[in-house]
């Protein structure tokens, strides 16, 4: 046995050395404690009164593990600190950036101050805890300023701080002060991890839950203006927006707020025909009397008994697949027309409202579904049948490529097809059909034709080129002017005014202007009013002016008749736009009932291009707000510098900034809205708008073709290059999103949105959809966080004061209580759906509610689809 003596903070001790049975021990302990642990005397105590050797081994064993702890706890301390202080040198360095491009500064301050953190903790300096409790409390006070309370907003902006902060707390025992005391007292340490830990808690707790945008201040059922709305289509759903004029709207309350909690399905039937390689279930049925009528992706139409779902009869047209539809395969929808029901069709000399004889009817196919197809064709059922009706053009069968230019060389073969449902009223089937996006000019006609329903026979023809001049069908062999605006949606009808309004693109290619027509500048993005029985035109309204950016407008037309505050009423038409502009027009005349102004935008364009110097804006919109530095997102502090870096590094002067070959431009709102094809609803009985929206930001830049083949970008009509041959310039473009797959600018990225019309003020705002299905770099989170994501499809509303949805990127049908647009009832799927419920009552008088669903919107594999018919009921 050896023994020292020594001095520690000024106070002498005895160190003791020993071995026992072969093993050696050492420690040194301050004086006081190891007088207290019985092992240490003061200097002149005789060693013959120290404890046994064997129980000065073990204390000393203790000692030396505490000390080895510590030994390891300071390395921790070390790597943390070396951790955050690098983290701290990359938000630094990117902040220096960010200031070089004229964005916030705080990114460089944050960063200075993390790698200040993290040098404190190598130290184990007091000074880490306090700095960093500094840091969040400062985060805090500039988050609030830039962004206010939007949780989703001050998320990534300080929770990186919060737990920094939070660990340092953690920590504080083990960081000291000068008197080497611990940096925090038991009780204030306990008291600071308490309000960090809550405050963590609560932010987590706060993902789990929906945040509006606007929260309704009124939560009382909206007064009714109109206490018929909805029964001229009784117990049915006879067309695809449940009526001509598109409303979407039942007036049917057996399922109610009180009682949707309790919906369960009532049957399921499964088509057989998967949404896989390229197919897509965006369809909503019809029902009428007592059979529900649906057709899909690959044009096969179906009927099934509407209370059991079981099949009545199938019709496979076997549509041609070709390269332009290979990979683009949607029905929308069918149309139906009972012909006992008819008016006489229109004369060369006009309009006939005569009774259609009964000799002038078939003697089968008086019920008969109107199809359109894939290939081009226009078809005629049998509603009872499913067989072709023979009367119907040839064989059933009208082929719409007649009267086209063929395929333009460079582009796709098949590039006219049909994807939505007809509009049928009034003896005359009308339809539109999409053209393959800017792959090359020279596209067929986007003429719009109006077929007799009884015969197939075309009754005139409207075409951009031609306007208001002439509606007349072409000669045989002659061809519609190609390059024209088309029309790929579904129309809306007004049987008292005999109108027909249909809303258009643009001409393809969409990016480049320079090589546009004056007639397709004058209809793109418009709202267009004809006569339904001649085509002829009577007014058009446009939405956009030369559009540069896709923003081709393809939601169905709403009509409405608005109250106005004398009693009377005002025809209305209601157009939901890509850009989140609504515009409301009197639709006897085109002009705007709700104000509508041109606004300027940049003209700073490329050499060649052809620009407006102003926008129409609507007084009512829908995330349509200028995007600035502040609204960039991402989930931590650290891809949100990316993003707005990327923002400030990116041309962007507002919306319809045009694109240029030097450097990447924002566009936004994106090219696929705003609203698409989906449309929205309309309470008919209160007067209350409800829509959903998708709000994703893209990016796009002028490139030349040569150059584009030699990186290797392959052209397609949808993908991230367009090639646009005939133009200049082909277009890079993409979603602007962070390195994590995130977009970069702030939730919700699709919401669901009541206004009142009679005001046009936003009733209320909620995020549709979480992130649960949505799978982010290959990652599915699994986890119910109501973001909003992008939606797709459109709204069901009921009297029974519900709206109900299943187009978001989560596998759910969700009823909304349509006063507040709180969530009142969630039924999982079986995968994703993207086309409108339904609703209707069977011969049983139960109110039933139908959802297509073959999974979520272009996932790009042939995971999680289906082909899936459900339908909810209440219990028994």
């Amino acid at each position: 046995m050896r023994v020292a003596i020594g001095k520690q903070a000024g106070r002498s001790f005895i160190m003791t050395r020993g071995h026992q049975s072969g093993v050696g021990f050492d420690a040194q302990v301050g004086f006081d404690d190891c007088l207290a642990l019985g092992c240490c005397h003061p200097p002149g105590a005789r060693l013959d009164t120290l404890p046994p050797l064997s129980e000065r081994f073990l204390t000393f064993l203790s000692i030396n593990w505490n000390l080895n702890m510590t030994n390891v706890l300071t390395w921790i301390l070390r790597i943390l600190g070396a951790v955050v202080a690098l983290l701290g040198l990359g938000l630094a360095a990117g902040g220096l950036k960010l200031i070089s491009l004229s964005g916030s500064w705080f990114y460089l301050f944050a960063g200075v101050v993390m790698i200040a953190i993290g040098y404190f903790a190598v130290r184990r300096h007091s000074a880490t805890v306090w700095t960093a409790l500094g840091l969040f409390a400062v985060s805090l006070i500039w988050a609030i300023w830039e962004v206010g309370f939007d949780f989703w907003q001050l998320v990534p902006r300080t929770v990186t701080f919060l737990v920094i902060a939070l660990g340092t707390a953690l920590i504080s025992p083990f960081l000291l002060r000068k008197s080497g005391a611990p940096a925090l007292s038991g009780k204030v340490a306990a008291g600071i991890l308490v309000v960090l830990a809550a405050a963590f808690v609560a932010t987590i707790a706060g993902m789990f839950r929906p945040h509006p945008t606007v929260v309704a201040a009124n939560r009382n059922p909206a007064p009714v203006v109109d206490a018929d709305a909805g029964k001229d289509s009784g117990d049915d759903w006879p067309a695809w927006g449940r009526n001509t004029g598109g409303n979407r709207f039942a007036q049917f309350d057996q399922i109610n707020k009180s009682n949707v909690k309790n919906l369960e399905v009532a049957w399921t039937y499964r088509t057989g025909d998967l949404a896989v390689d390229g197919k897509e279930y965006q369809v909503t049925p019809l029902k009428v009397d007592d059979t529900v009528y649906l057709c899909t992706p690959s044009n096969i139409v179906i009927a099934l008994e509407a209370t059991s779902g079981k099949e009545r009869w199938r019709f496979d047209p076997q549509a041609k697949i070709s390269e332009s539809t290979k990979g683009w395969r949607r029905c929308r929808g069918v149309g139906y027309a009972d012909l006992t029901k008819l008016t006489a069709p229109a004369t060369d000399n006009g309009g006939s409202n005569d009774t259609v004889t009964e000799a002038a009817l078939p003697d089968v196919c008086r019920k008969r579904i109107l199809t359109s197809t894939t290939d081009a064709r226009l078809l005629a059922i049998d509603a009872e049948t499913g067989k072709l009706c023979d009367g119907f053009g040839v064989n059933g069968a009208v082929d719409l490529s007649i009267g086209l230019t063929p395929d333009p060389v460079g582009g796709q073969q098949g590039s006219y097809n049909v994807t939505s449902a007809p509009l049928v009223a009034d003896g005359v089937v009308m339809v539109g059909g999409r053209l393959n996006d800017n792959l090359t000019v020279g596209e067929p006609s986007g003429v719009v034709r109006g077929f007799d329903v009884r015969t197939g026979e075309i009754l005139w023809a409207w075409d951009a080129a031609r306007g208001a001049t002439d509606s007349t069908p072409l000669p045989a062999g002659q061809t519609y002017a190609p390059e024209t605006p088309n029309f790929w949606g579904t129309a809306a009808y007004d049987p008292q005014l005999g109108l027909a309004f249909f809303p258009t693109g643009n001409q393809t290619p969409d990016f480049w202007t320079g090589n546009r027509h004056p007639y397709s500048d004058e209809y793109n993005d418009a709202i267009v009013a004809v006569d339904m029985k001649t085509g002829k035109e009577r007014w058009h309204f446009r939405t956009a002016n030369i559009d540069q950016f896709d923003y081709d407008v393809s939601a169905q037309p709403i009509l409405f008749d608005l109250p106005k505050a004398d009693g009377t009423k005002t025809p209305v038409i209601i157009q939901l736009t890509k850009r989140g502009q609504i515009f409301v027009l009197d639709r006897r005349t085109g002009e705007p009932v709700v104000p509508v102004e041109q606004r300027p935008v940049s003209t700073d364009s490329m050499a060649g291009m052809n620009v407006a110097p102003t926008q129409p804006v609507s007084a009512i919109s829908v995330g349509a707000d200028k995007l600035g530095e502040r609204d960039m997102w991402g989930a931590t502090i650290f891809d949100q510098l990316y993003c707005r870096i990327e923002f400030m590094d990116m041309r962007w002067e507002g919306e319809f900034t045009p694109l240029s070959d030097k450097k990447r431009t924002l566009i936004y709102p994106g090219y696929y809205g705003g609203f698409n094809w989906g449309g929205g609803a309309i309470d008919a009985s209160t007067g209350t708008l409800i829509v959903n929206d998708i709000r994703m930001a893209q990016w796009g830049r002028f490139i030349k073709q040569d150059e584009a083949k030699r990186i290797g970008l392959k052209p397609s009509t949808e993908g991230e290059y367009s090639e646009q041959l005939g133009t200049p310039w082909g277009v890079e473009r993409s979603m602007f999103v962070s390195p994590l797959g995130i977009p970069c600018f702030k939730p919700p990225f699709g919401s669901m949105t009541a206004i009142d019309l009679a005001t046009g003020k936003t009733k209320w705002q909620v995020p549709m959809g979480s992130i649960q299905d949505a799978p982010v770099r290959g990652i599915v989170p699994g986890v119910v966080i109501p973001l909003g994501m992008p939606t797709m499809g459109g709204p069901l509303v009921t009297k029974g004061g519900l709206t109900f949805f299943h187009g978001t990127l989560d596998y759910y049908t969700r009823a909304l209580d349509s006063d507040t647009g709180e969530e009142l009832w969630r039924g999982r799927l079986p995968v994703g759906g993207q086309g409108a419920p339904m609703s209707y009552v069977g011969k049983d008088g139960k109110q039933y509610i139908v959802v297509v669903a073959g999974g979520a919107t272009r996932t790009g594999t042939n995971d999680n689809r289906g082909d899936y018919v459900i339908a909810y009921s209440l219990p028994n």
